[in-house]
Parts: C-alpha cells; structure tokens; sequence
C-alpha cells in the first residue's frame, strides 16, 4: 500500500515499508518551472524570492509571487509537488494512496488536496490523522509532539471504547506553535554559525548569499544526519574558512522556543514523539527535563500503523465499490479513530534486564551506573554514555555531546533499554547483554 505522509519536513512516499520519496517541502519557481525538495533547497538562500515553502501548510489558492510557468498560485505548488512525486518514484497513473495528514490540517485543506490529487494523478483512497496513527502504536501516550516548517505541533489524544469495544486513540485537540517550527528553528542555528564565524575568522557568511547558502546546507544536513558537532566550511574568494559547533550551542539557542513548546504540553505525561522530533538538538532531554515520559516512533510509524489497520482504513468491499463509480470528483474517508495496541502487542511485557555491556569480545559488568568509559573498548577522549539500572528497568543516558544511536536511531536523553539493544557511539558497537547463573 502506498502511504503520503504530507509532514512538510519530509513529504514521504512509502510502500509496503520502503521509502520511494522523501523530501522536504519546498519549491523554487523559476522560468523553466517549478523544482522542488532538496533541489530547491538548495536555492533558497540564493534567490530567497523565488523559494516558498509554505504551499503544503497553506493548501489554498492564495497567489505566488512572482508567479512562474504553471505556477500561479499556492494549489499549483502542490499540484505540481505531487507531479514531481509520482515521476521520482516510478508511480503509475491513477495510483492508490492512503494520506497521512498532520494534525494542523483542516476540512477545507483535505478537500482541496483531493481535488489536486486526482489532477496529479493520485487516487487518494482514504485520509488518516496523522498523530491518531502514532498514537495507535504508543498506547501510553497522552500526546503526540511532531513539528512542521512552520509549526510545532502538539495532538492531545482522547482514548474511549470503539463500537467494536477495543480502546481507541483520537485526536481532542491540536496546539500550534509558530515559534518551535523547524524553518524558525534552523535560521537560529545558522545564525548561531554565523556568529562563530565572526568570532573566529572576522567573517560574516550572512553578508553574500553564496556563502549563507553554504552554512544553511550544513546545518540542515547536520541536523539531518544527527551530528553532535558541526563542521561548518565557507569558501568565498578562493579563501576557505572553517568552524566547528557544538550541538548543544544549537540546544542553548532555542532553549526559549521550545519552553513555549513545554508550556502548550502543560504537566507532566507521556508523549509520543515523532522521529523529526528527535532529530531537534536538545529538545528531547529538555522535554524529559520538565518531567515528561518519551515514547519514541520509529521513522515509520505512521506508514507502519495504516499497514496494520489497511482493512479498517479501506475495506475491501468499499474498495471495490469505488472501483465502479471513479469520478474526478472522488471522495476519500476520513480517518480519525484508530484502535490502540495493547501493552502486550506493544512489547511492554516484563522486558530481560541486562548485566553487561559487551563490546568485542569483553563484557563489562553493570552496577548502578556504569559509564562506557570503563568499558577496555573506550576510545580515550570521546564523549560516551551511561548505563543506569535501578527498580524501574535499565536506561541509556548520553553524556554531553557524544553522538550515541541506541538500534540505529540517534538519541540525546534517556532512554529506556532492555537486553539486546544495541547501542554505537565512539566508532564502536556495544551491546547489552544478559547473563544468567548457572
């Protein structure tokens, strides 16, 4: 099943769990046309009137400016988006998908994409709330926190019996907030670059838009990557300058942003948050500062929860009802309730608590805490992490600035672990193990 996760971060095309597109949402209208994703993000800081990046969030038909060949309002950026998505993944013509809108869309919005979809050659069969389809996979979760461009978004989610008498997840109420998006965000990063560079080398890259263009690339693509420092190069002039940042100086900048994010949140609860959440330096160890639990989801989560209910999503029979009657004027299903795991399905059963932390072939006994560093595979110097175990289970807590992936995901808070997590950090690979008396 193809599954269009609209998030405008990364406008994401997946089927049956692989990734066919992944681009953020962002257009530059030039004569040839419109382009789009990475390509046009490349331009943004080039020719800063002929970008937009706002038409997915928007979804009207509010007019561009300037206006370009086929482009002359905010619907013909996502129409032609759509276009630029089916040909980049070898989509057919009339292709069946299932939208996963964020939380922030309205009626209106959805009704108008429908419309375009069908233009643009998307046979949209069914829409479903985004933060319900997380939720569905994190049943403890009383939020789901994910951002857009534009906005950090917080779902406050209403768990109630379905008519089929299982619990449900559904979305009660949405809070936007313009001040943590992550287009917001990152000019505060580059302008933190920006002031590390005329600190260090008496240059202002900010000033010529060769060089801005540069420091955004990197920071972005940082982000992207999760690094824990950022190598930072401009050349300007056939002079090369360079400047290394710390991730948490980007944390320390939009400290502020995301307490008005805290504030929208309110008491202390448990929250889903989305992997685009994660990848925000500092905001994960700052939400679980102010005392709130984390269920993290897996990039996939979304594309992953309408897999497990594509029966309840599109029926069978209806799917075949619609097949008669195709339409330009299609109608899709709403979909805003959605059953929630149990525990059990959720993998919350008793877990296997580790003792040791190998690497190699050593392992290293776990006490209360232990530090990797102790660990004879610890490369002198880096940052690491710690192992913490006490009643409640095991956690793994990175330690200033240290790059650690626990499963391949990145983190920077803690984290709960169980036996066979493995975890990479210092360009090496540990993993906790448990092992019995004999």
């Amino acid at each position: 099943m193809l599954v269009l996760d609209i998030n405008d971060v990364e406008i994401a095309l997946t089927q049956d769990g692989e990734a066919l597109y992944r681009e953020p949402g962002v257009a530059f209208v030039g004569r040839d046309g419109a382009v789009f994703g990475r390509q046009a993000l490349a331009q943004s800081r080039l020719h800063p009137r002929q970008s937009h990046n706002q038409f997915w969030q928007r979804l009207n038909a509010d007019p561009v400016k300037p206006s370009g060949r086929g482009v002359e309002n905010q619907a013909d950026l996502v129409y032609r988006h759509l276009q630029a998505i089916r040909t980049a993944a070898g989509i057919r013509e009339r292709a069946e998908v299932v939208v996963a809108a964020p939380a922030t869309a309205t009626q209106q919005q959805l009704a108008m994409l429908l419309g375009i979809a069908v233009e643009a050659g998307f046979d949209i069969r069914a829409i479903v709330d985004s933060a319900v389809a997380a939720a569905c996979r994190q049943p403890l979760a009383s939020q789901v926190v994910d951002v857009s461009l534009h906005w950090g978004i917080v779902a406050a989610l209403d768990i109630a019996d379905g008519d089929d008498g299982t619990a449900h997840a559904r979305r009660a109420a949405v809070d936007e907030i313009p001040a943590a998006g992550f287009a917001t965000l990152v000019e505060g990063w580059v302008d933190v670059v920006a002031d590390r560079f005329v600190e260090s080398t008496r240059f202002d890259p900010l000033r010529i838009a060769e060089t801005e263009q540069q420091v955004f690339d990197q920071v972005v693509a940082g982000i992207d990557a999760g690094d824990a420092e950022f190598s930072i190069d401009v050349d300007h002039q056939d002079i090369s300058r360079h400047v290394n940042v710390a991730r948490s100086a980007f944390a320390e900048k939009s400290a502020q942003r995301y307490r008005l994010l805290a504030q929208a949140i309110g008491a202390p609860t448990t929250l889903a948050i989305t992997h685009r959440v994660r990848k925000l330096p500092g905001l994960t160890a700052f939400l679980q500062a102010a005392g709130h639990e984390l269920a993290p989801l897996a990039d996939d989560a979304v594309a992953a929860a309408v897999a497990e209910h594509a029966e309840r999503i599109v029926p069978a029979d209806a799917t075949a009802a619609m097949d008669k009657r195709r339409t330009k004027n299609a109608s899709a299903k709403l979909i805003s309730s959605l059953p929630i795991r149990s525990t059990a399905d959720a993998g919350t059963a008793t877990p296997v608590l580790p003792t040791h932390l190998l690497c190699g072939a050593v392992a290293l006994p776990l006490g209360a805490e232990a530090n990797a560093s102790e660990h004879p595979a610890y490369a002198g110097g880096a940052p690491t992490f710690l192992v913490k175990r006490d009643q409640d289970g095991t956690t793994v807590v990175p330690t200033a600035d240290a790059t650690v992936a626990l499963n391949g995901d990145r983190i920077d808070f803690e984290h709960p672990a169980v036996a066979g997590d493995v975890i990479a950090c210092g360009g090496a690979e540990f993993q906790l193990i448990a092992v019995l008396a004999g």
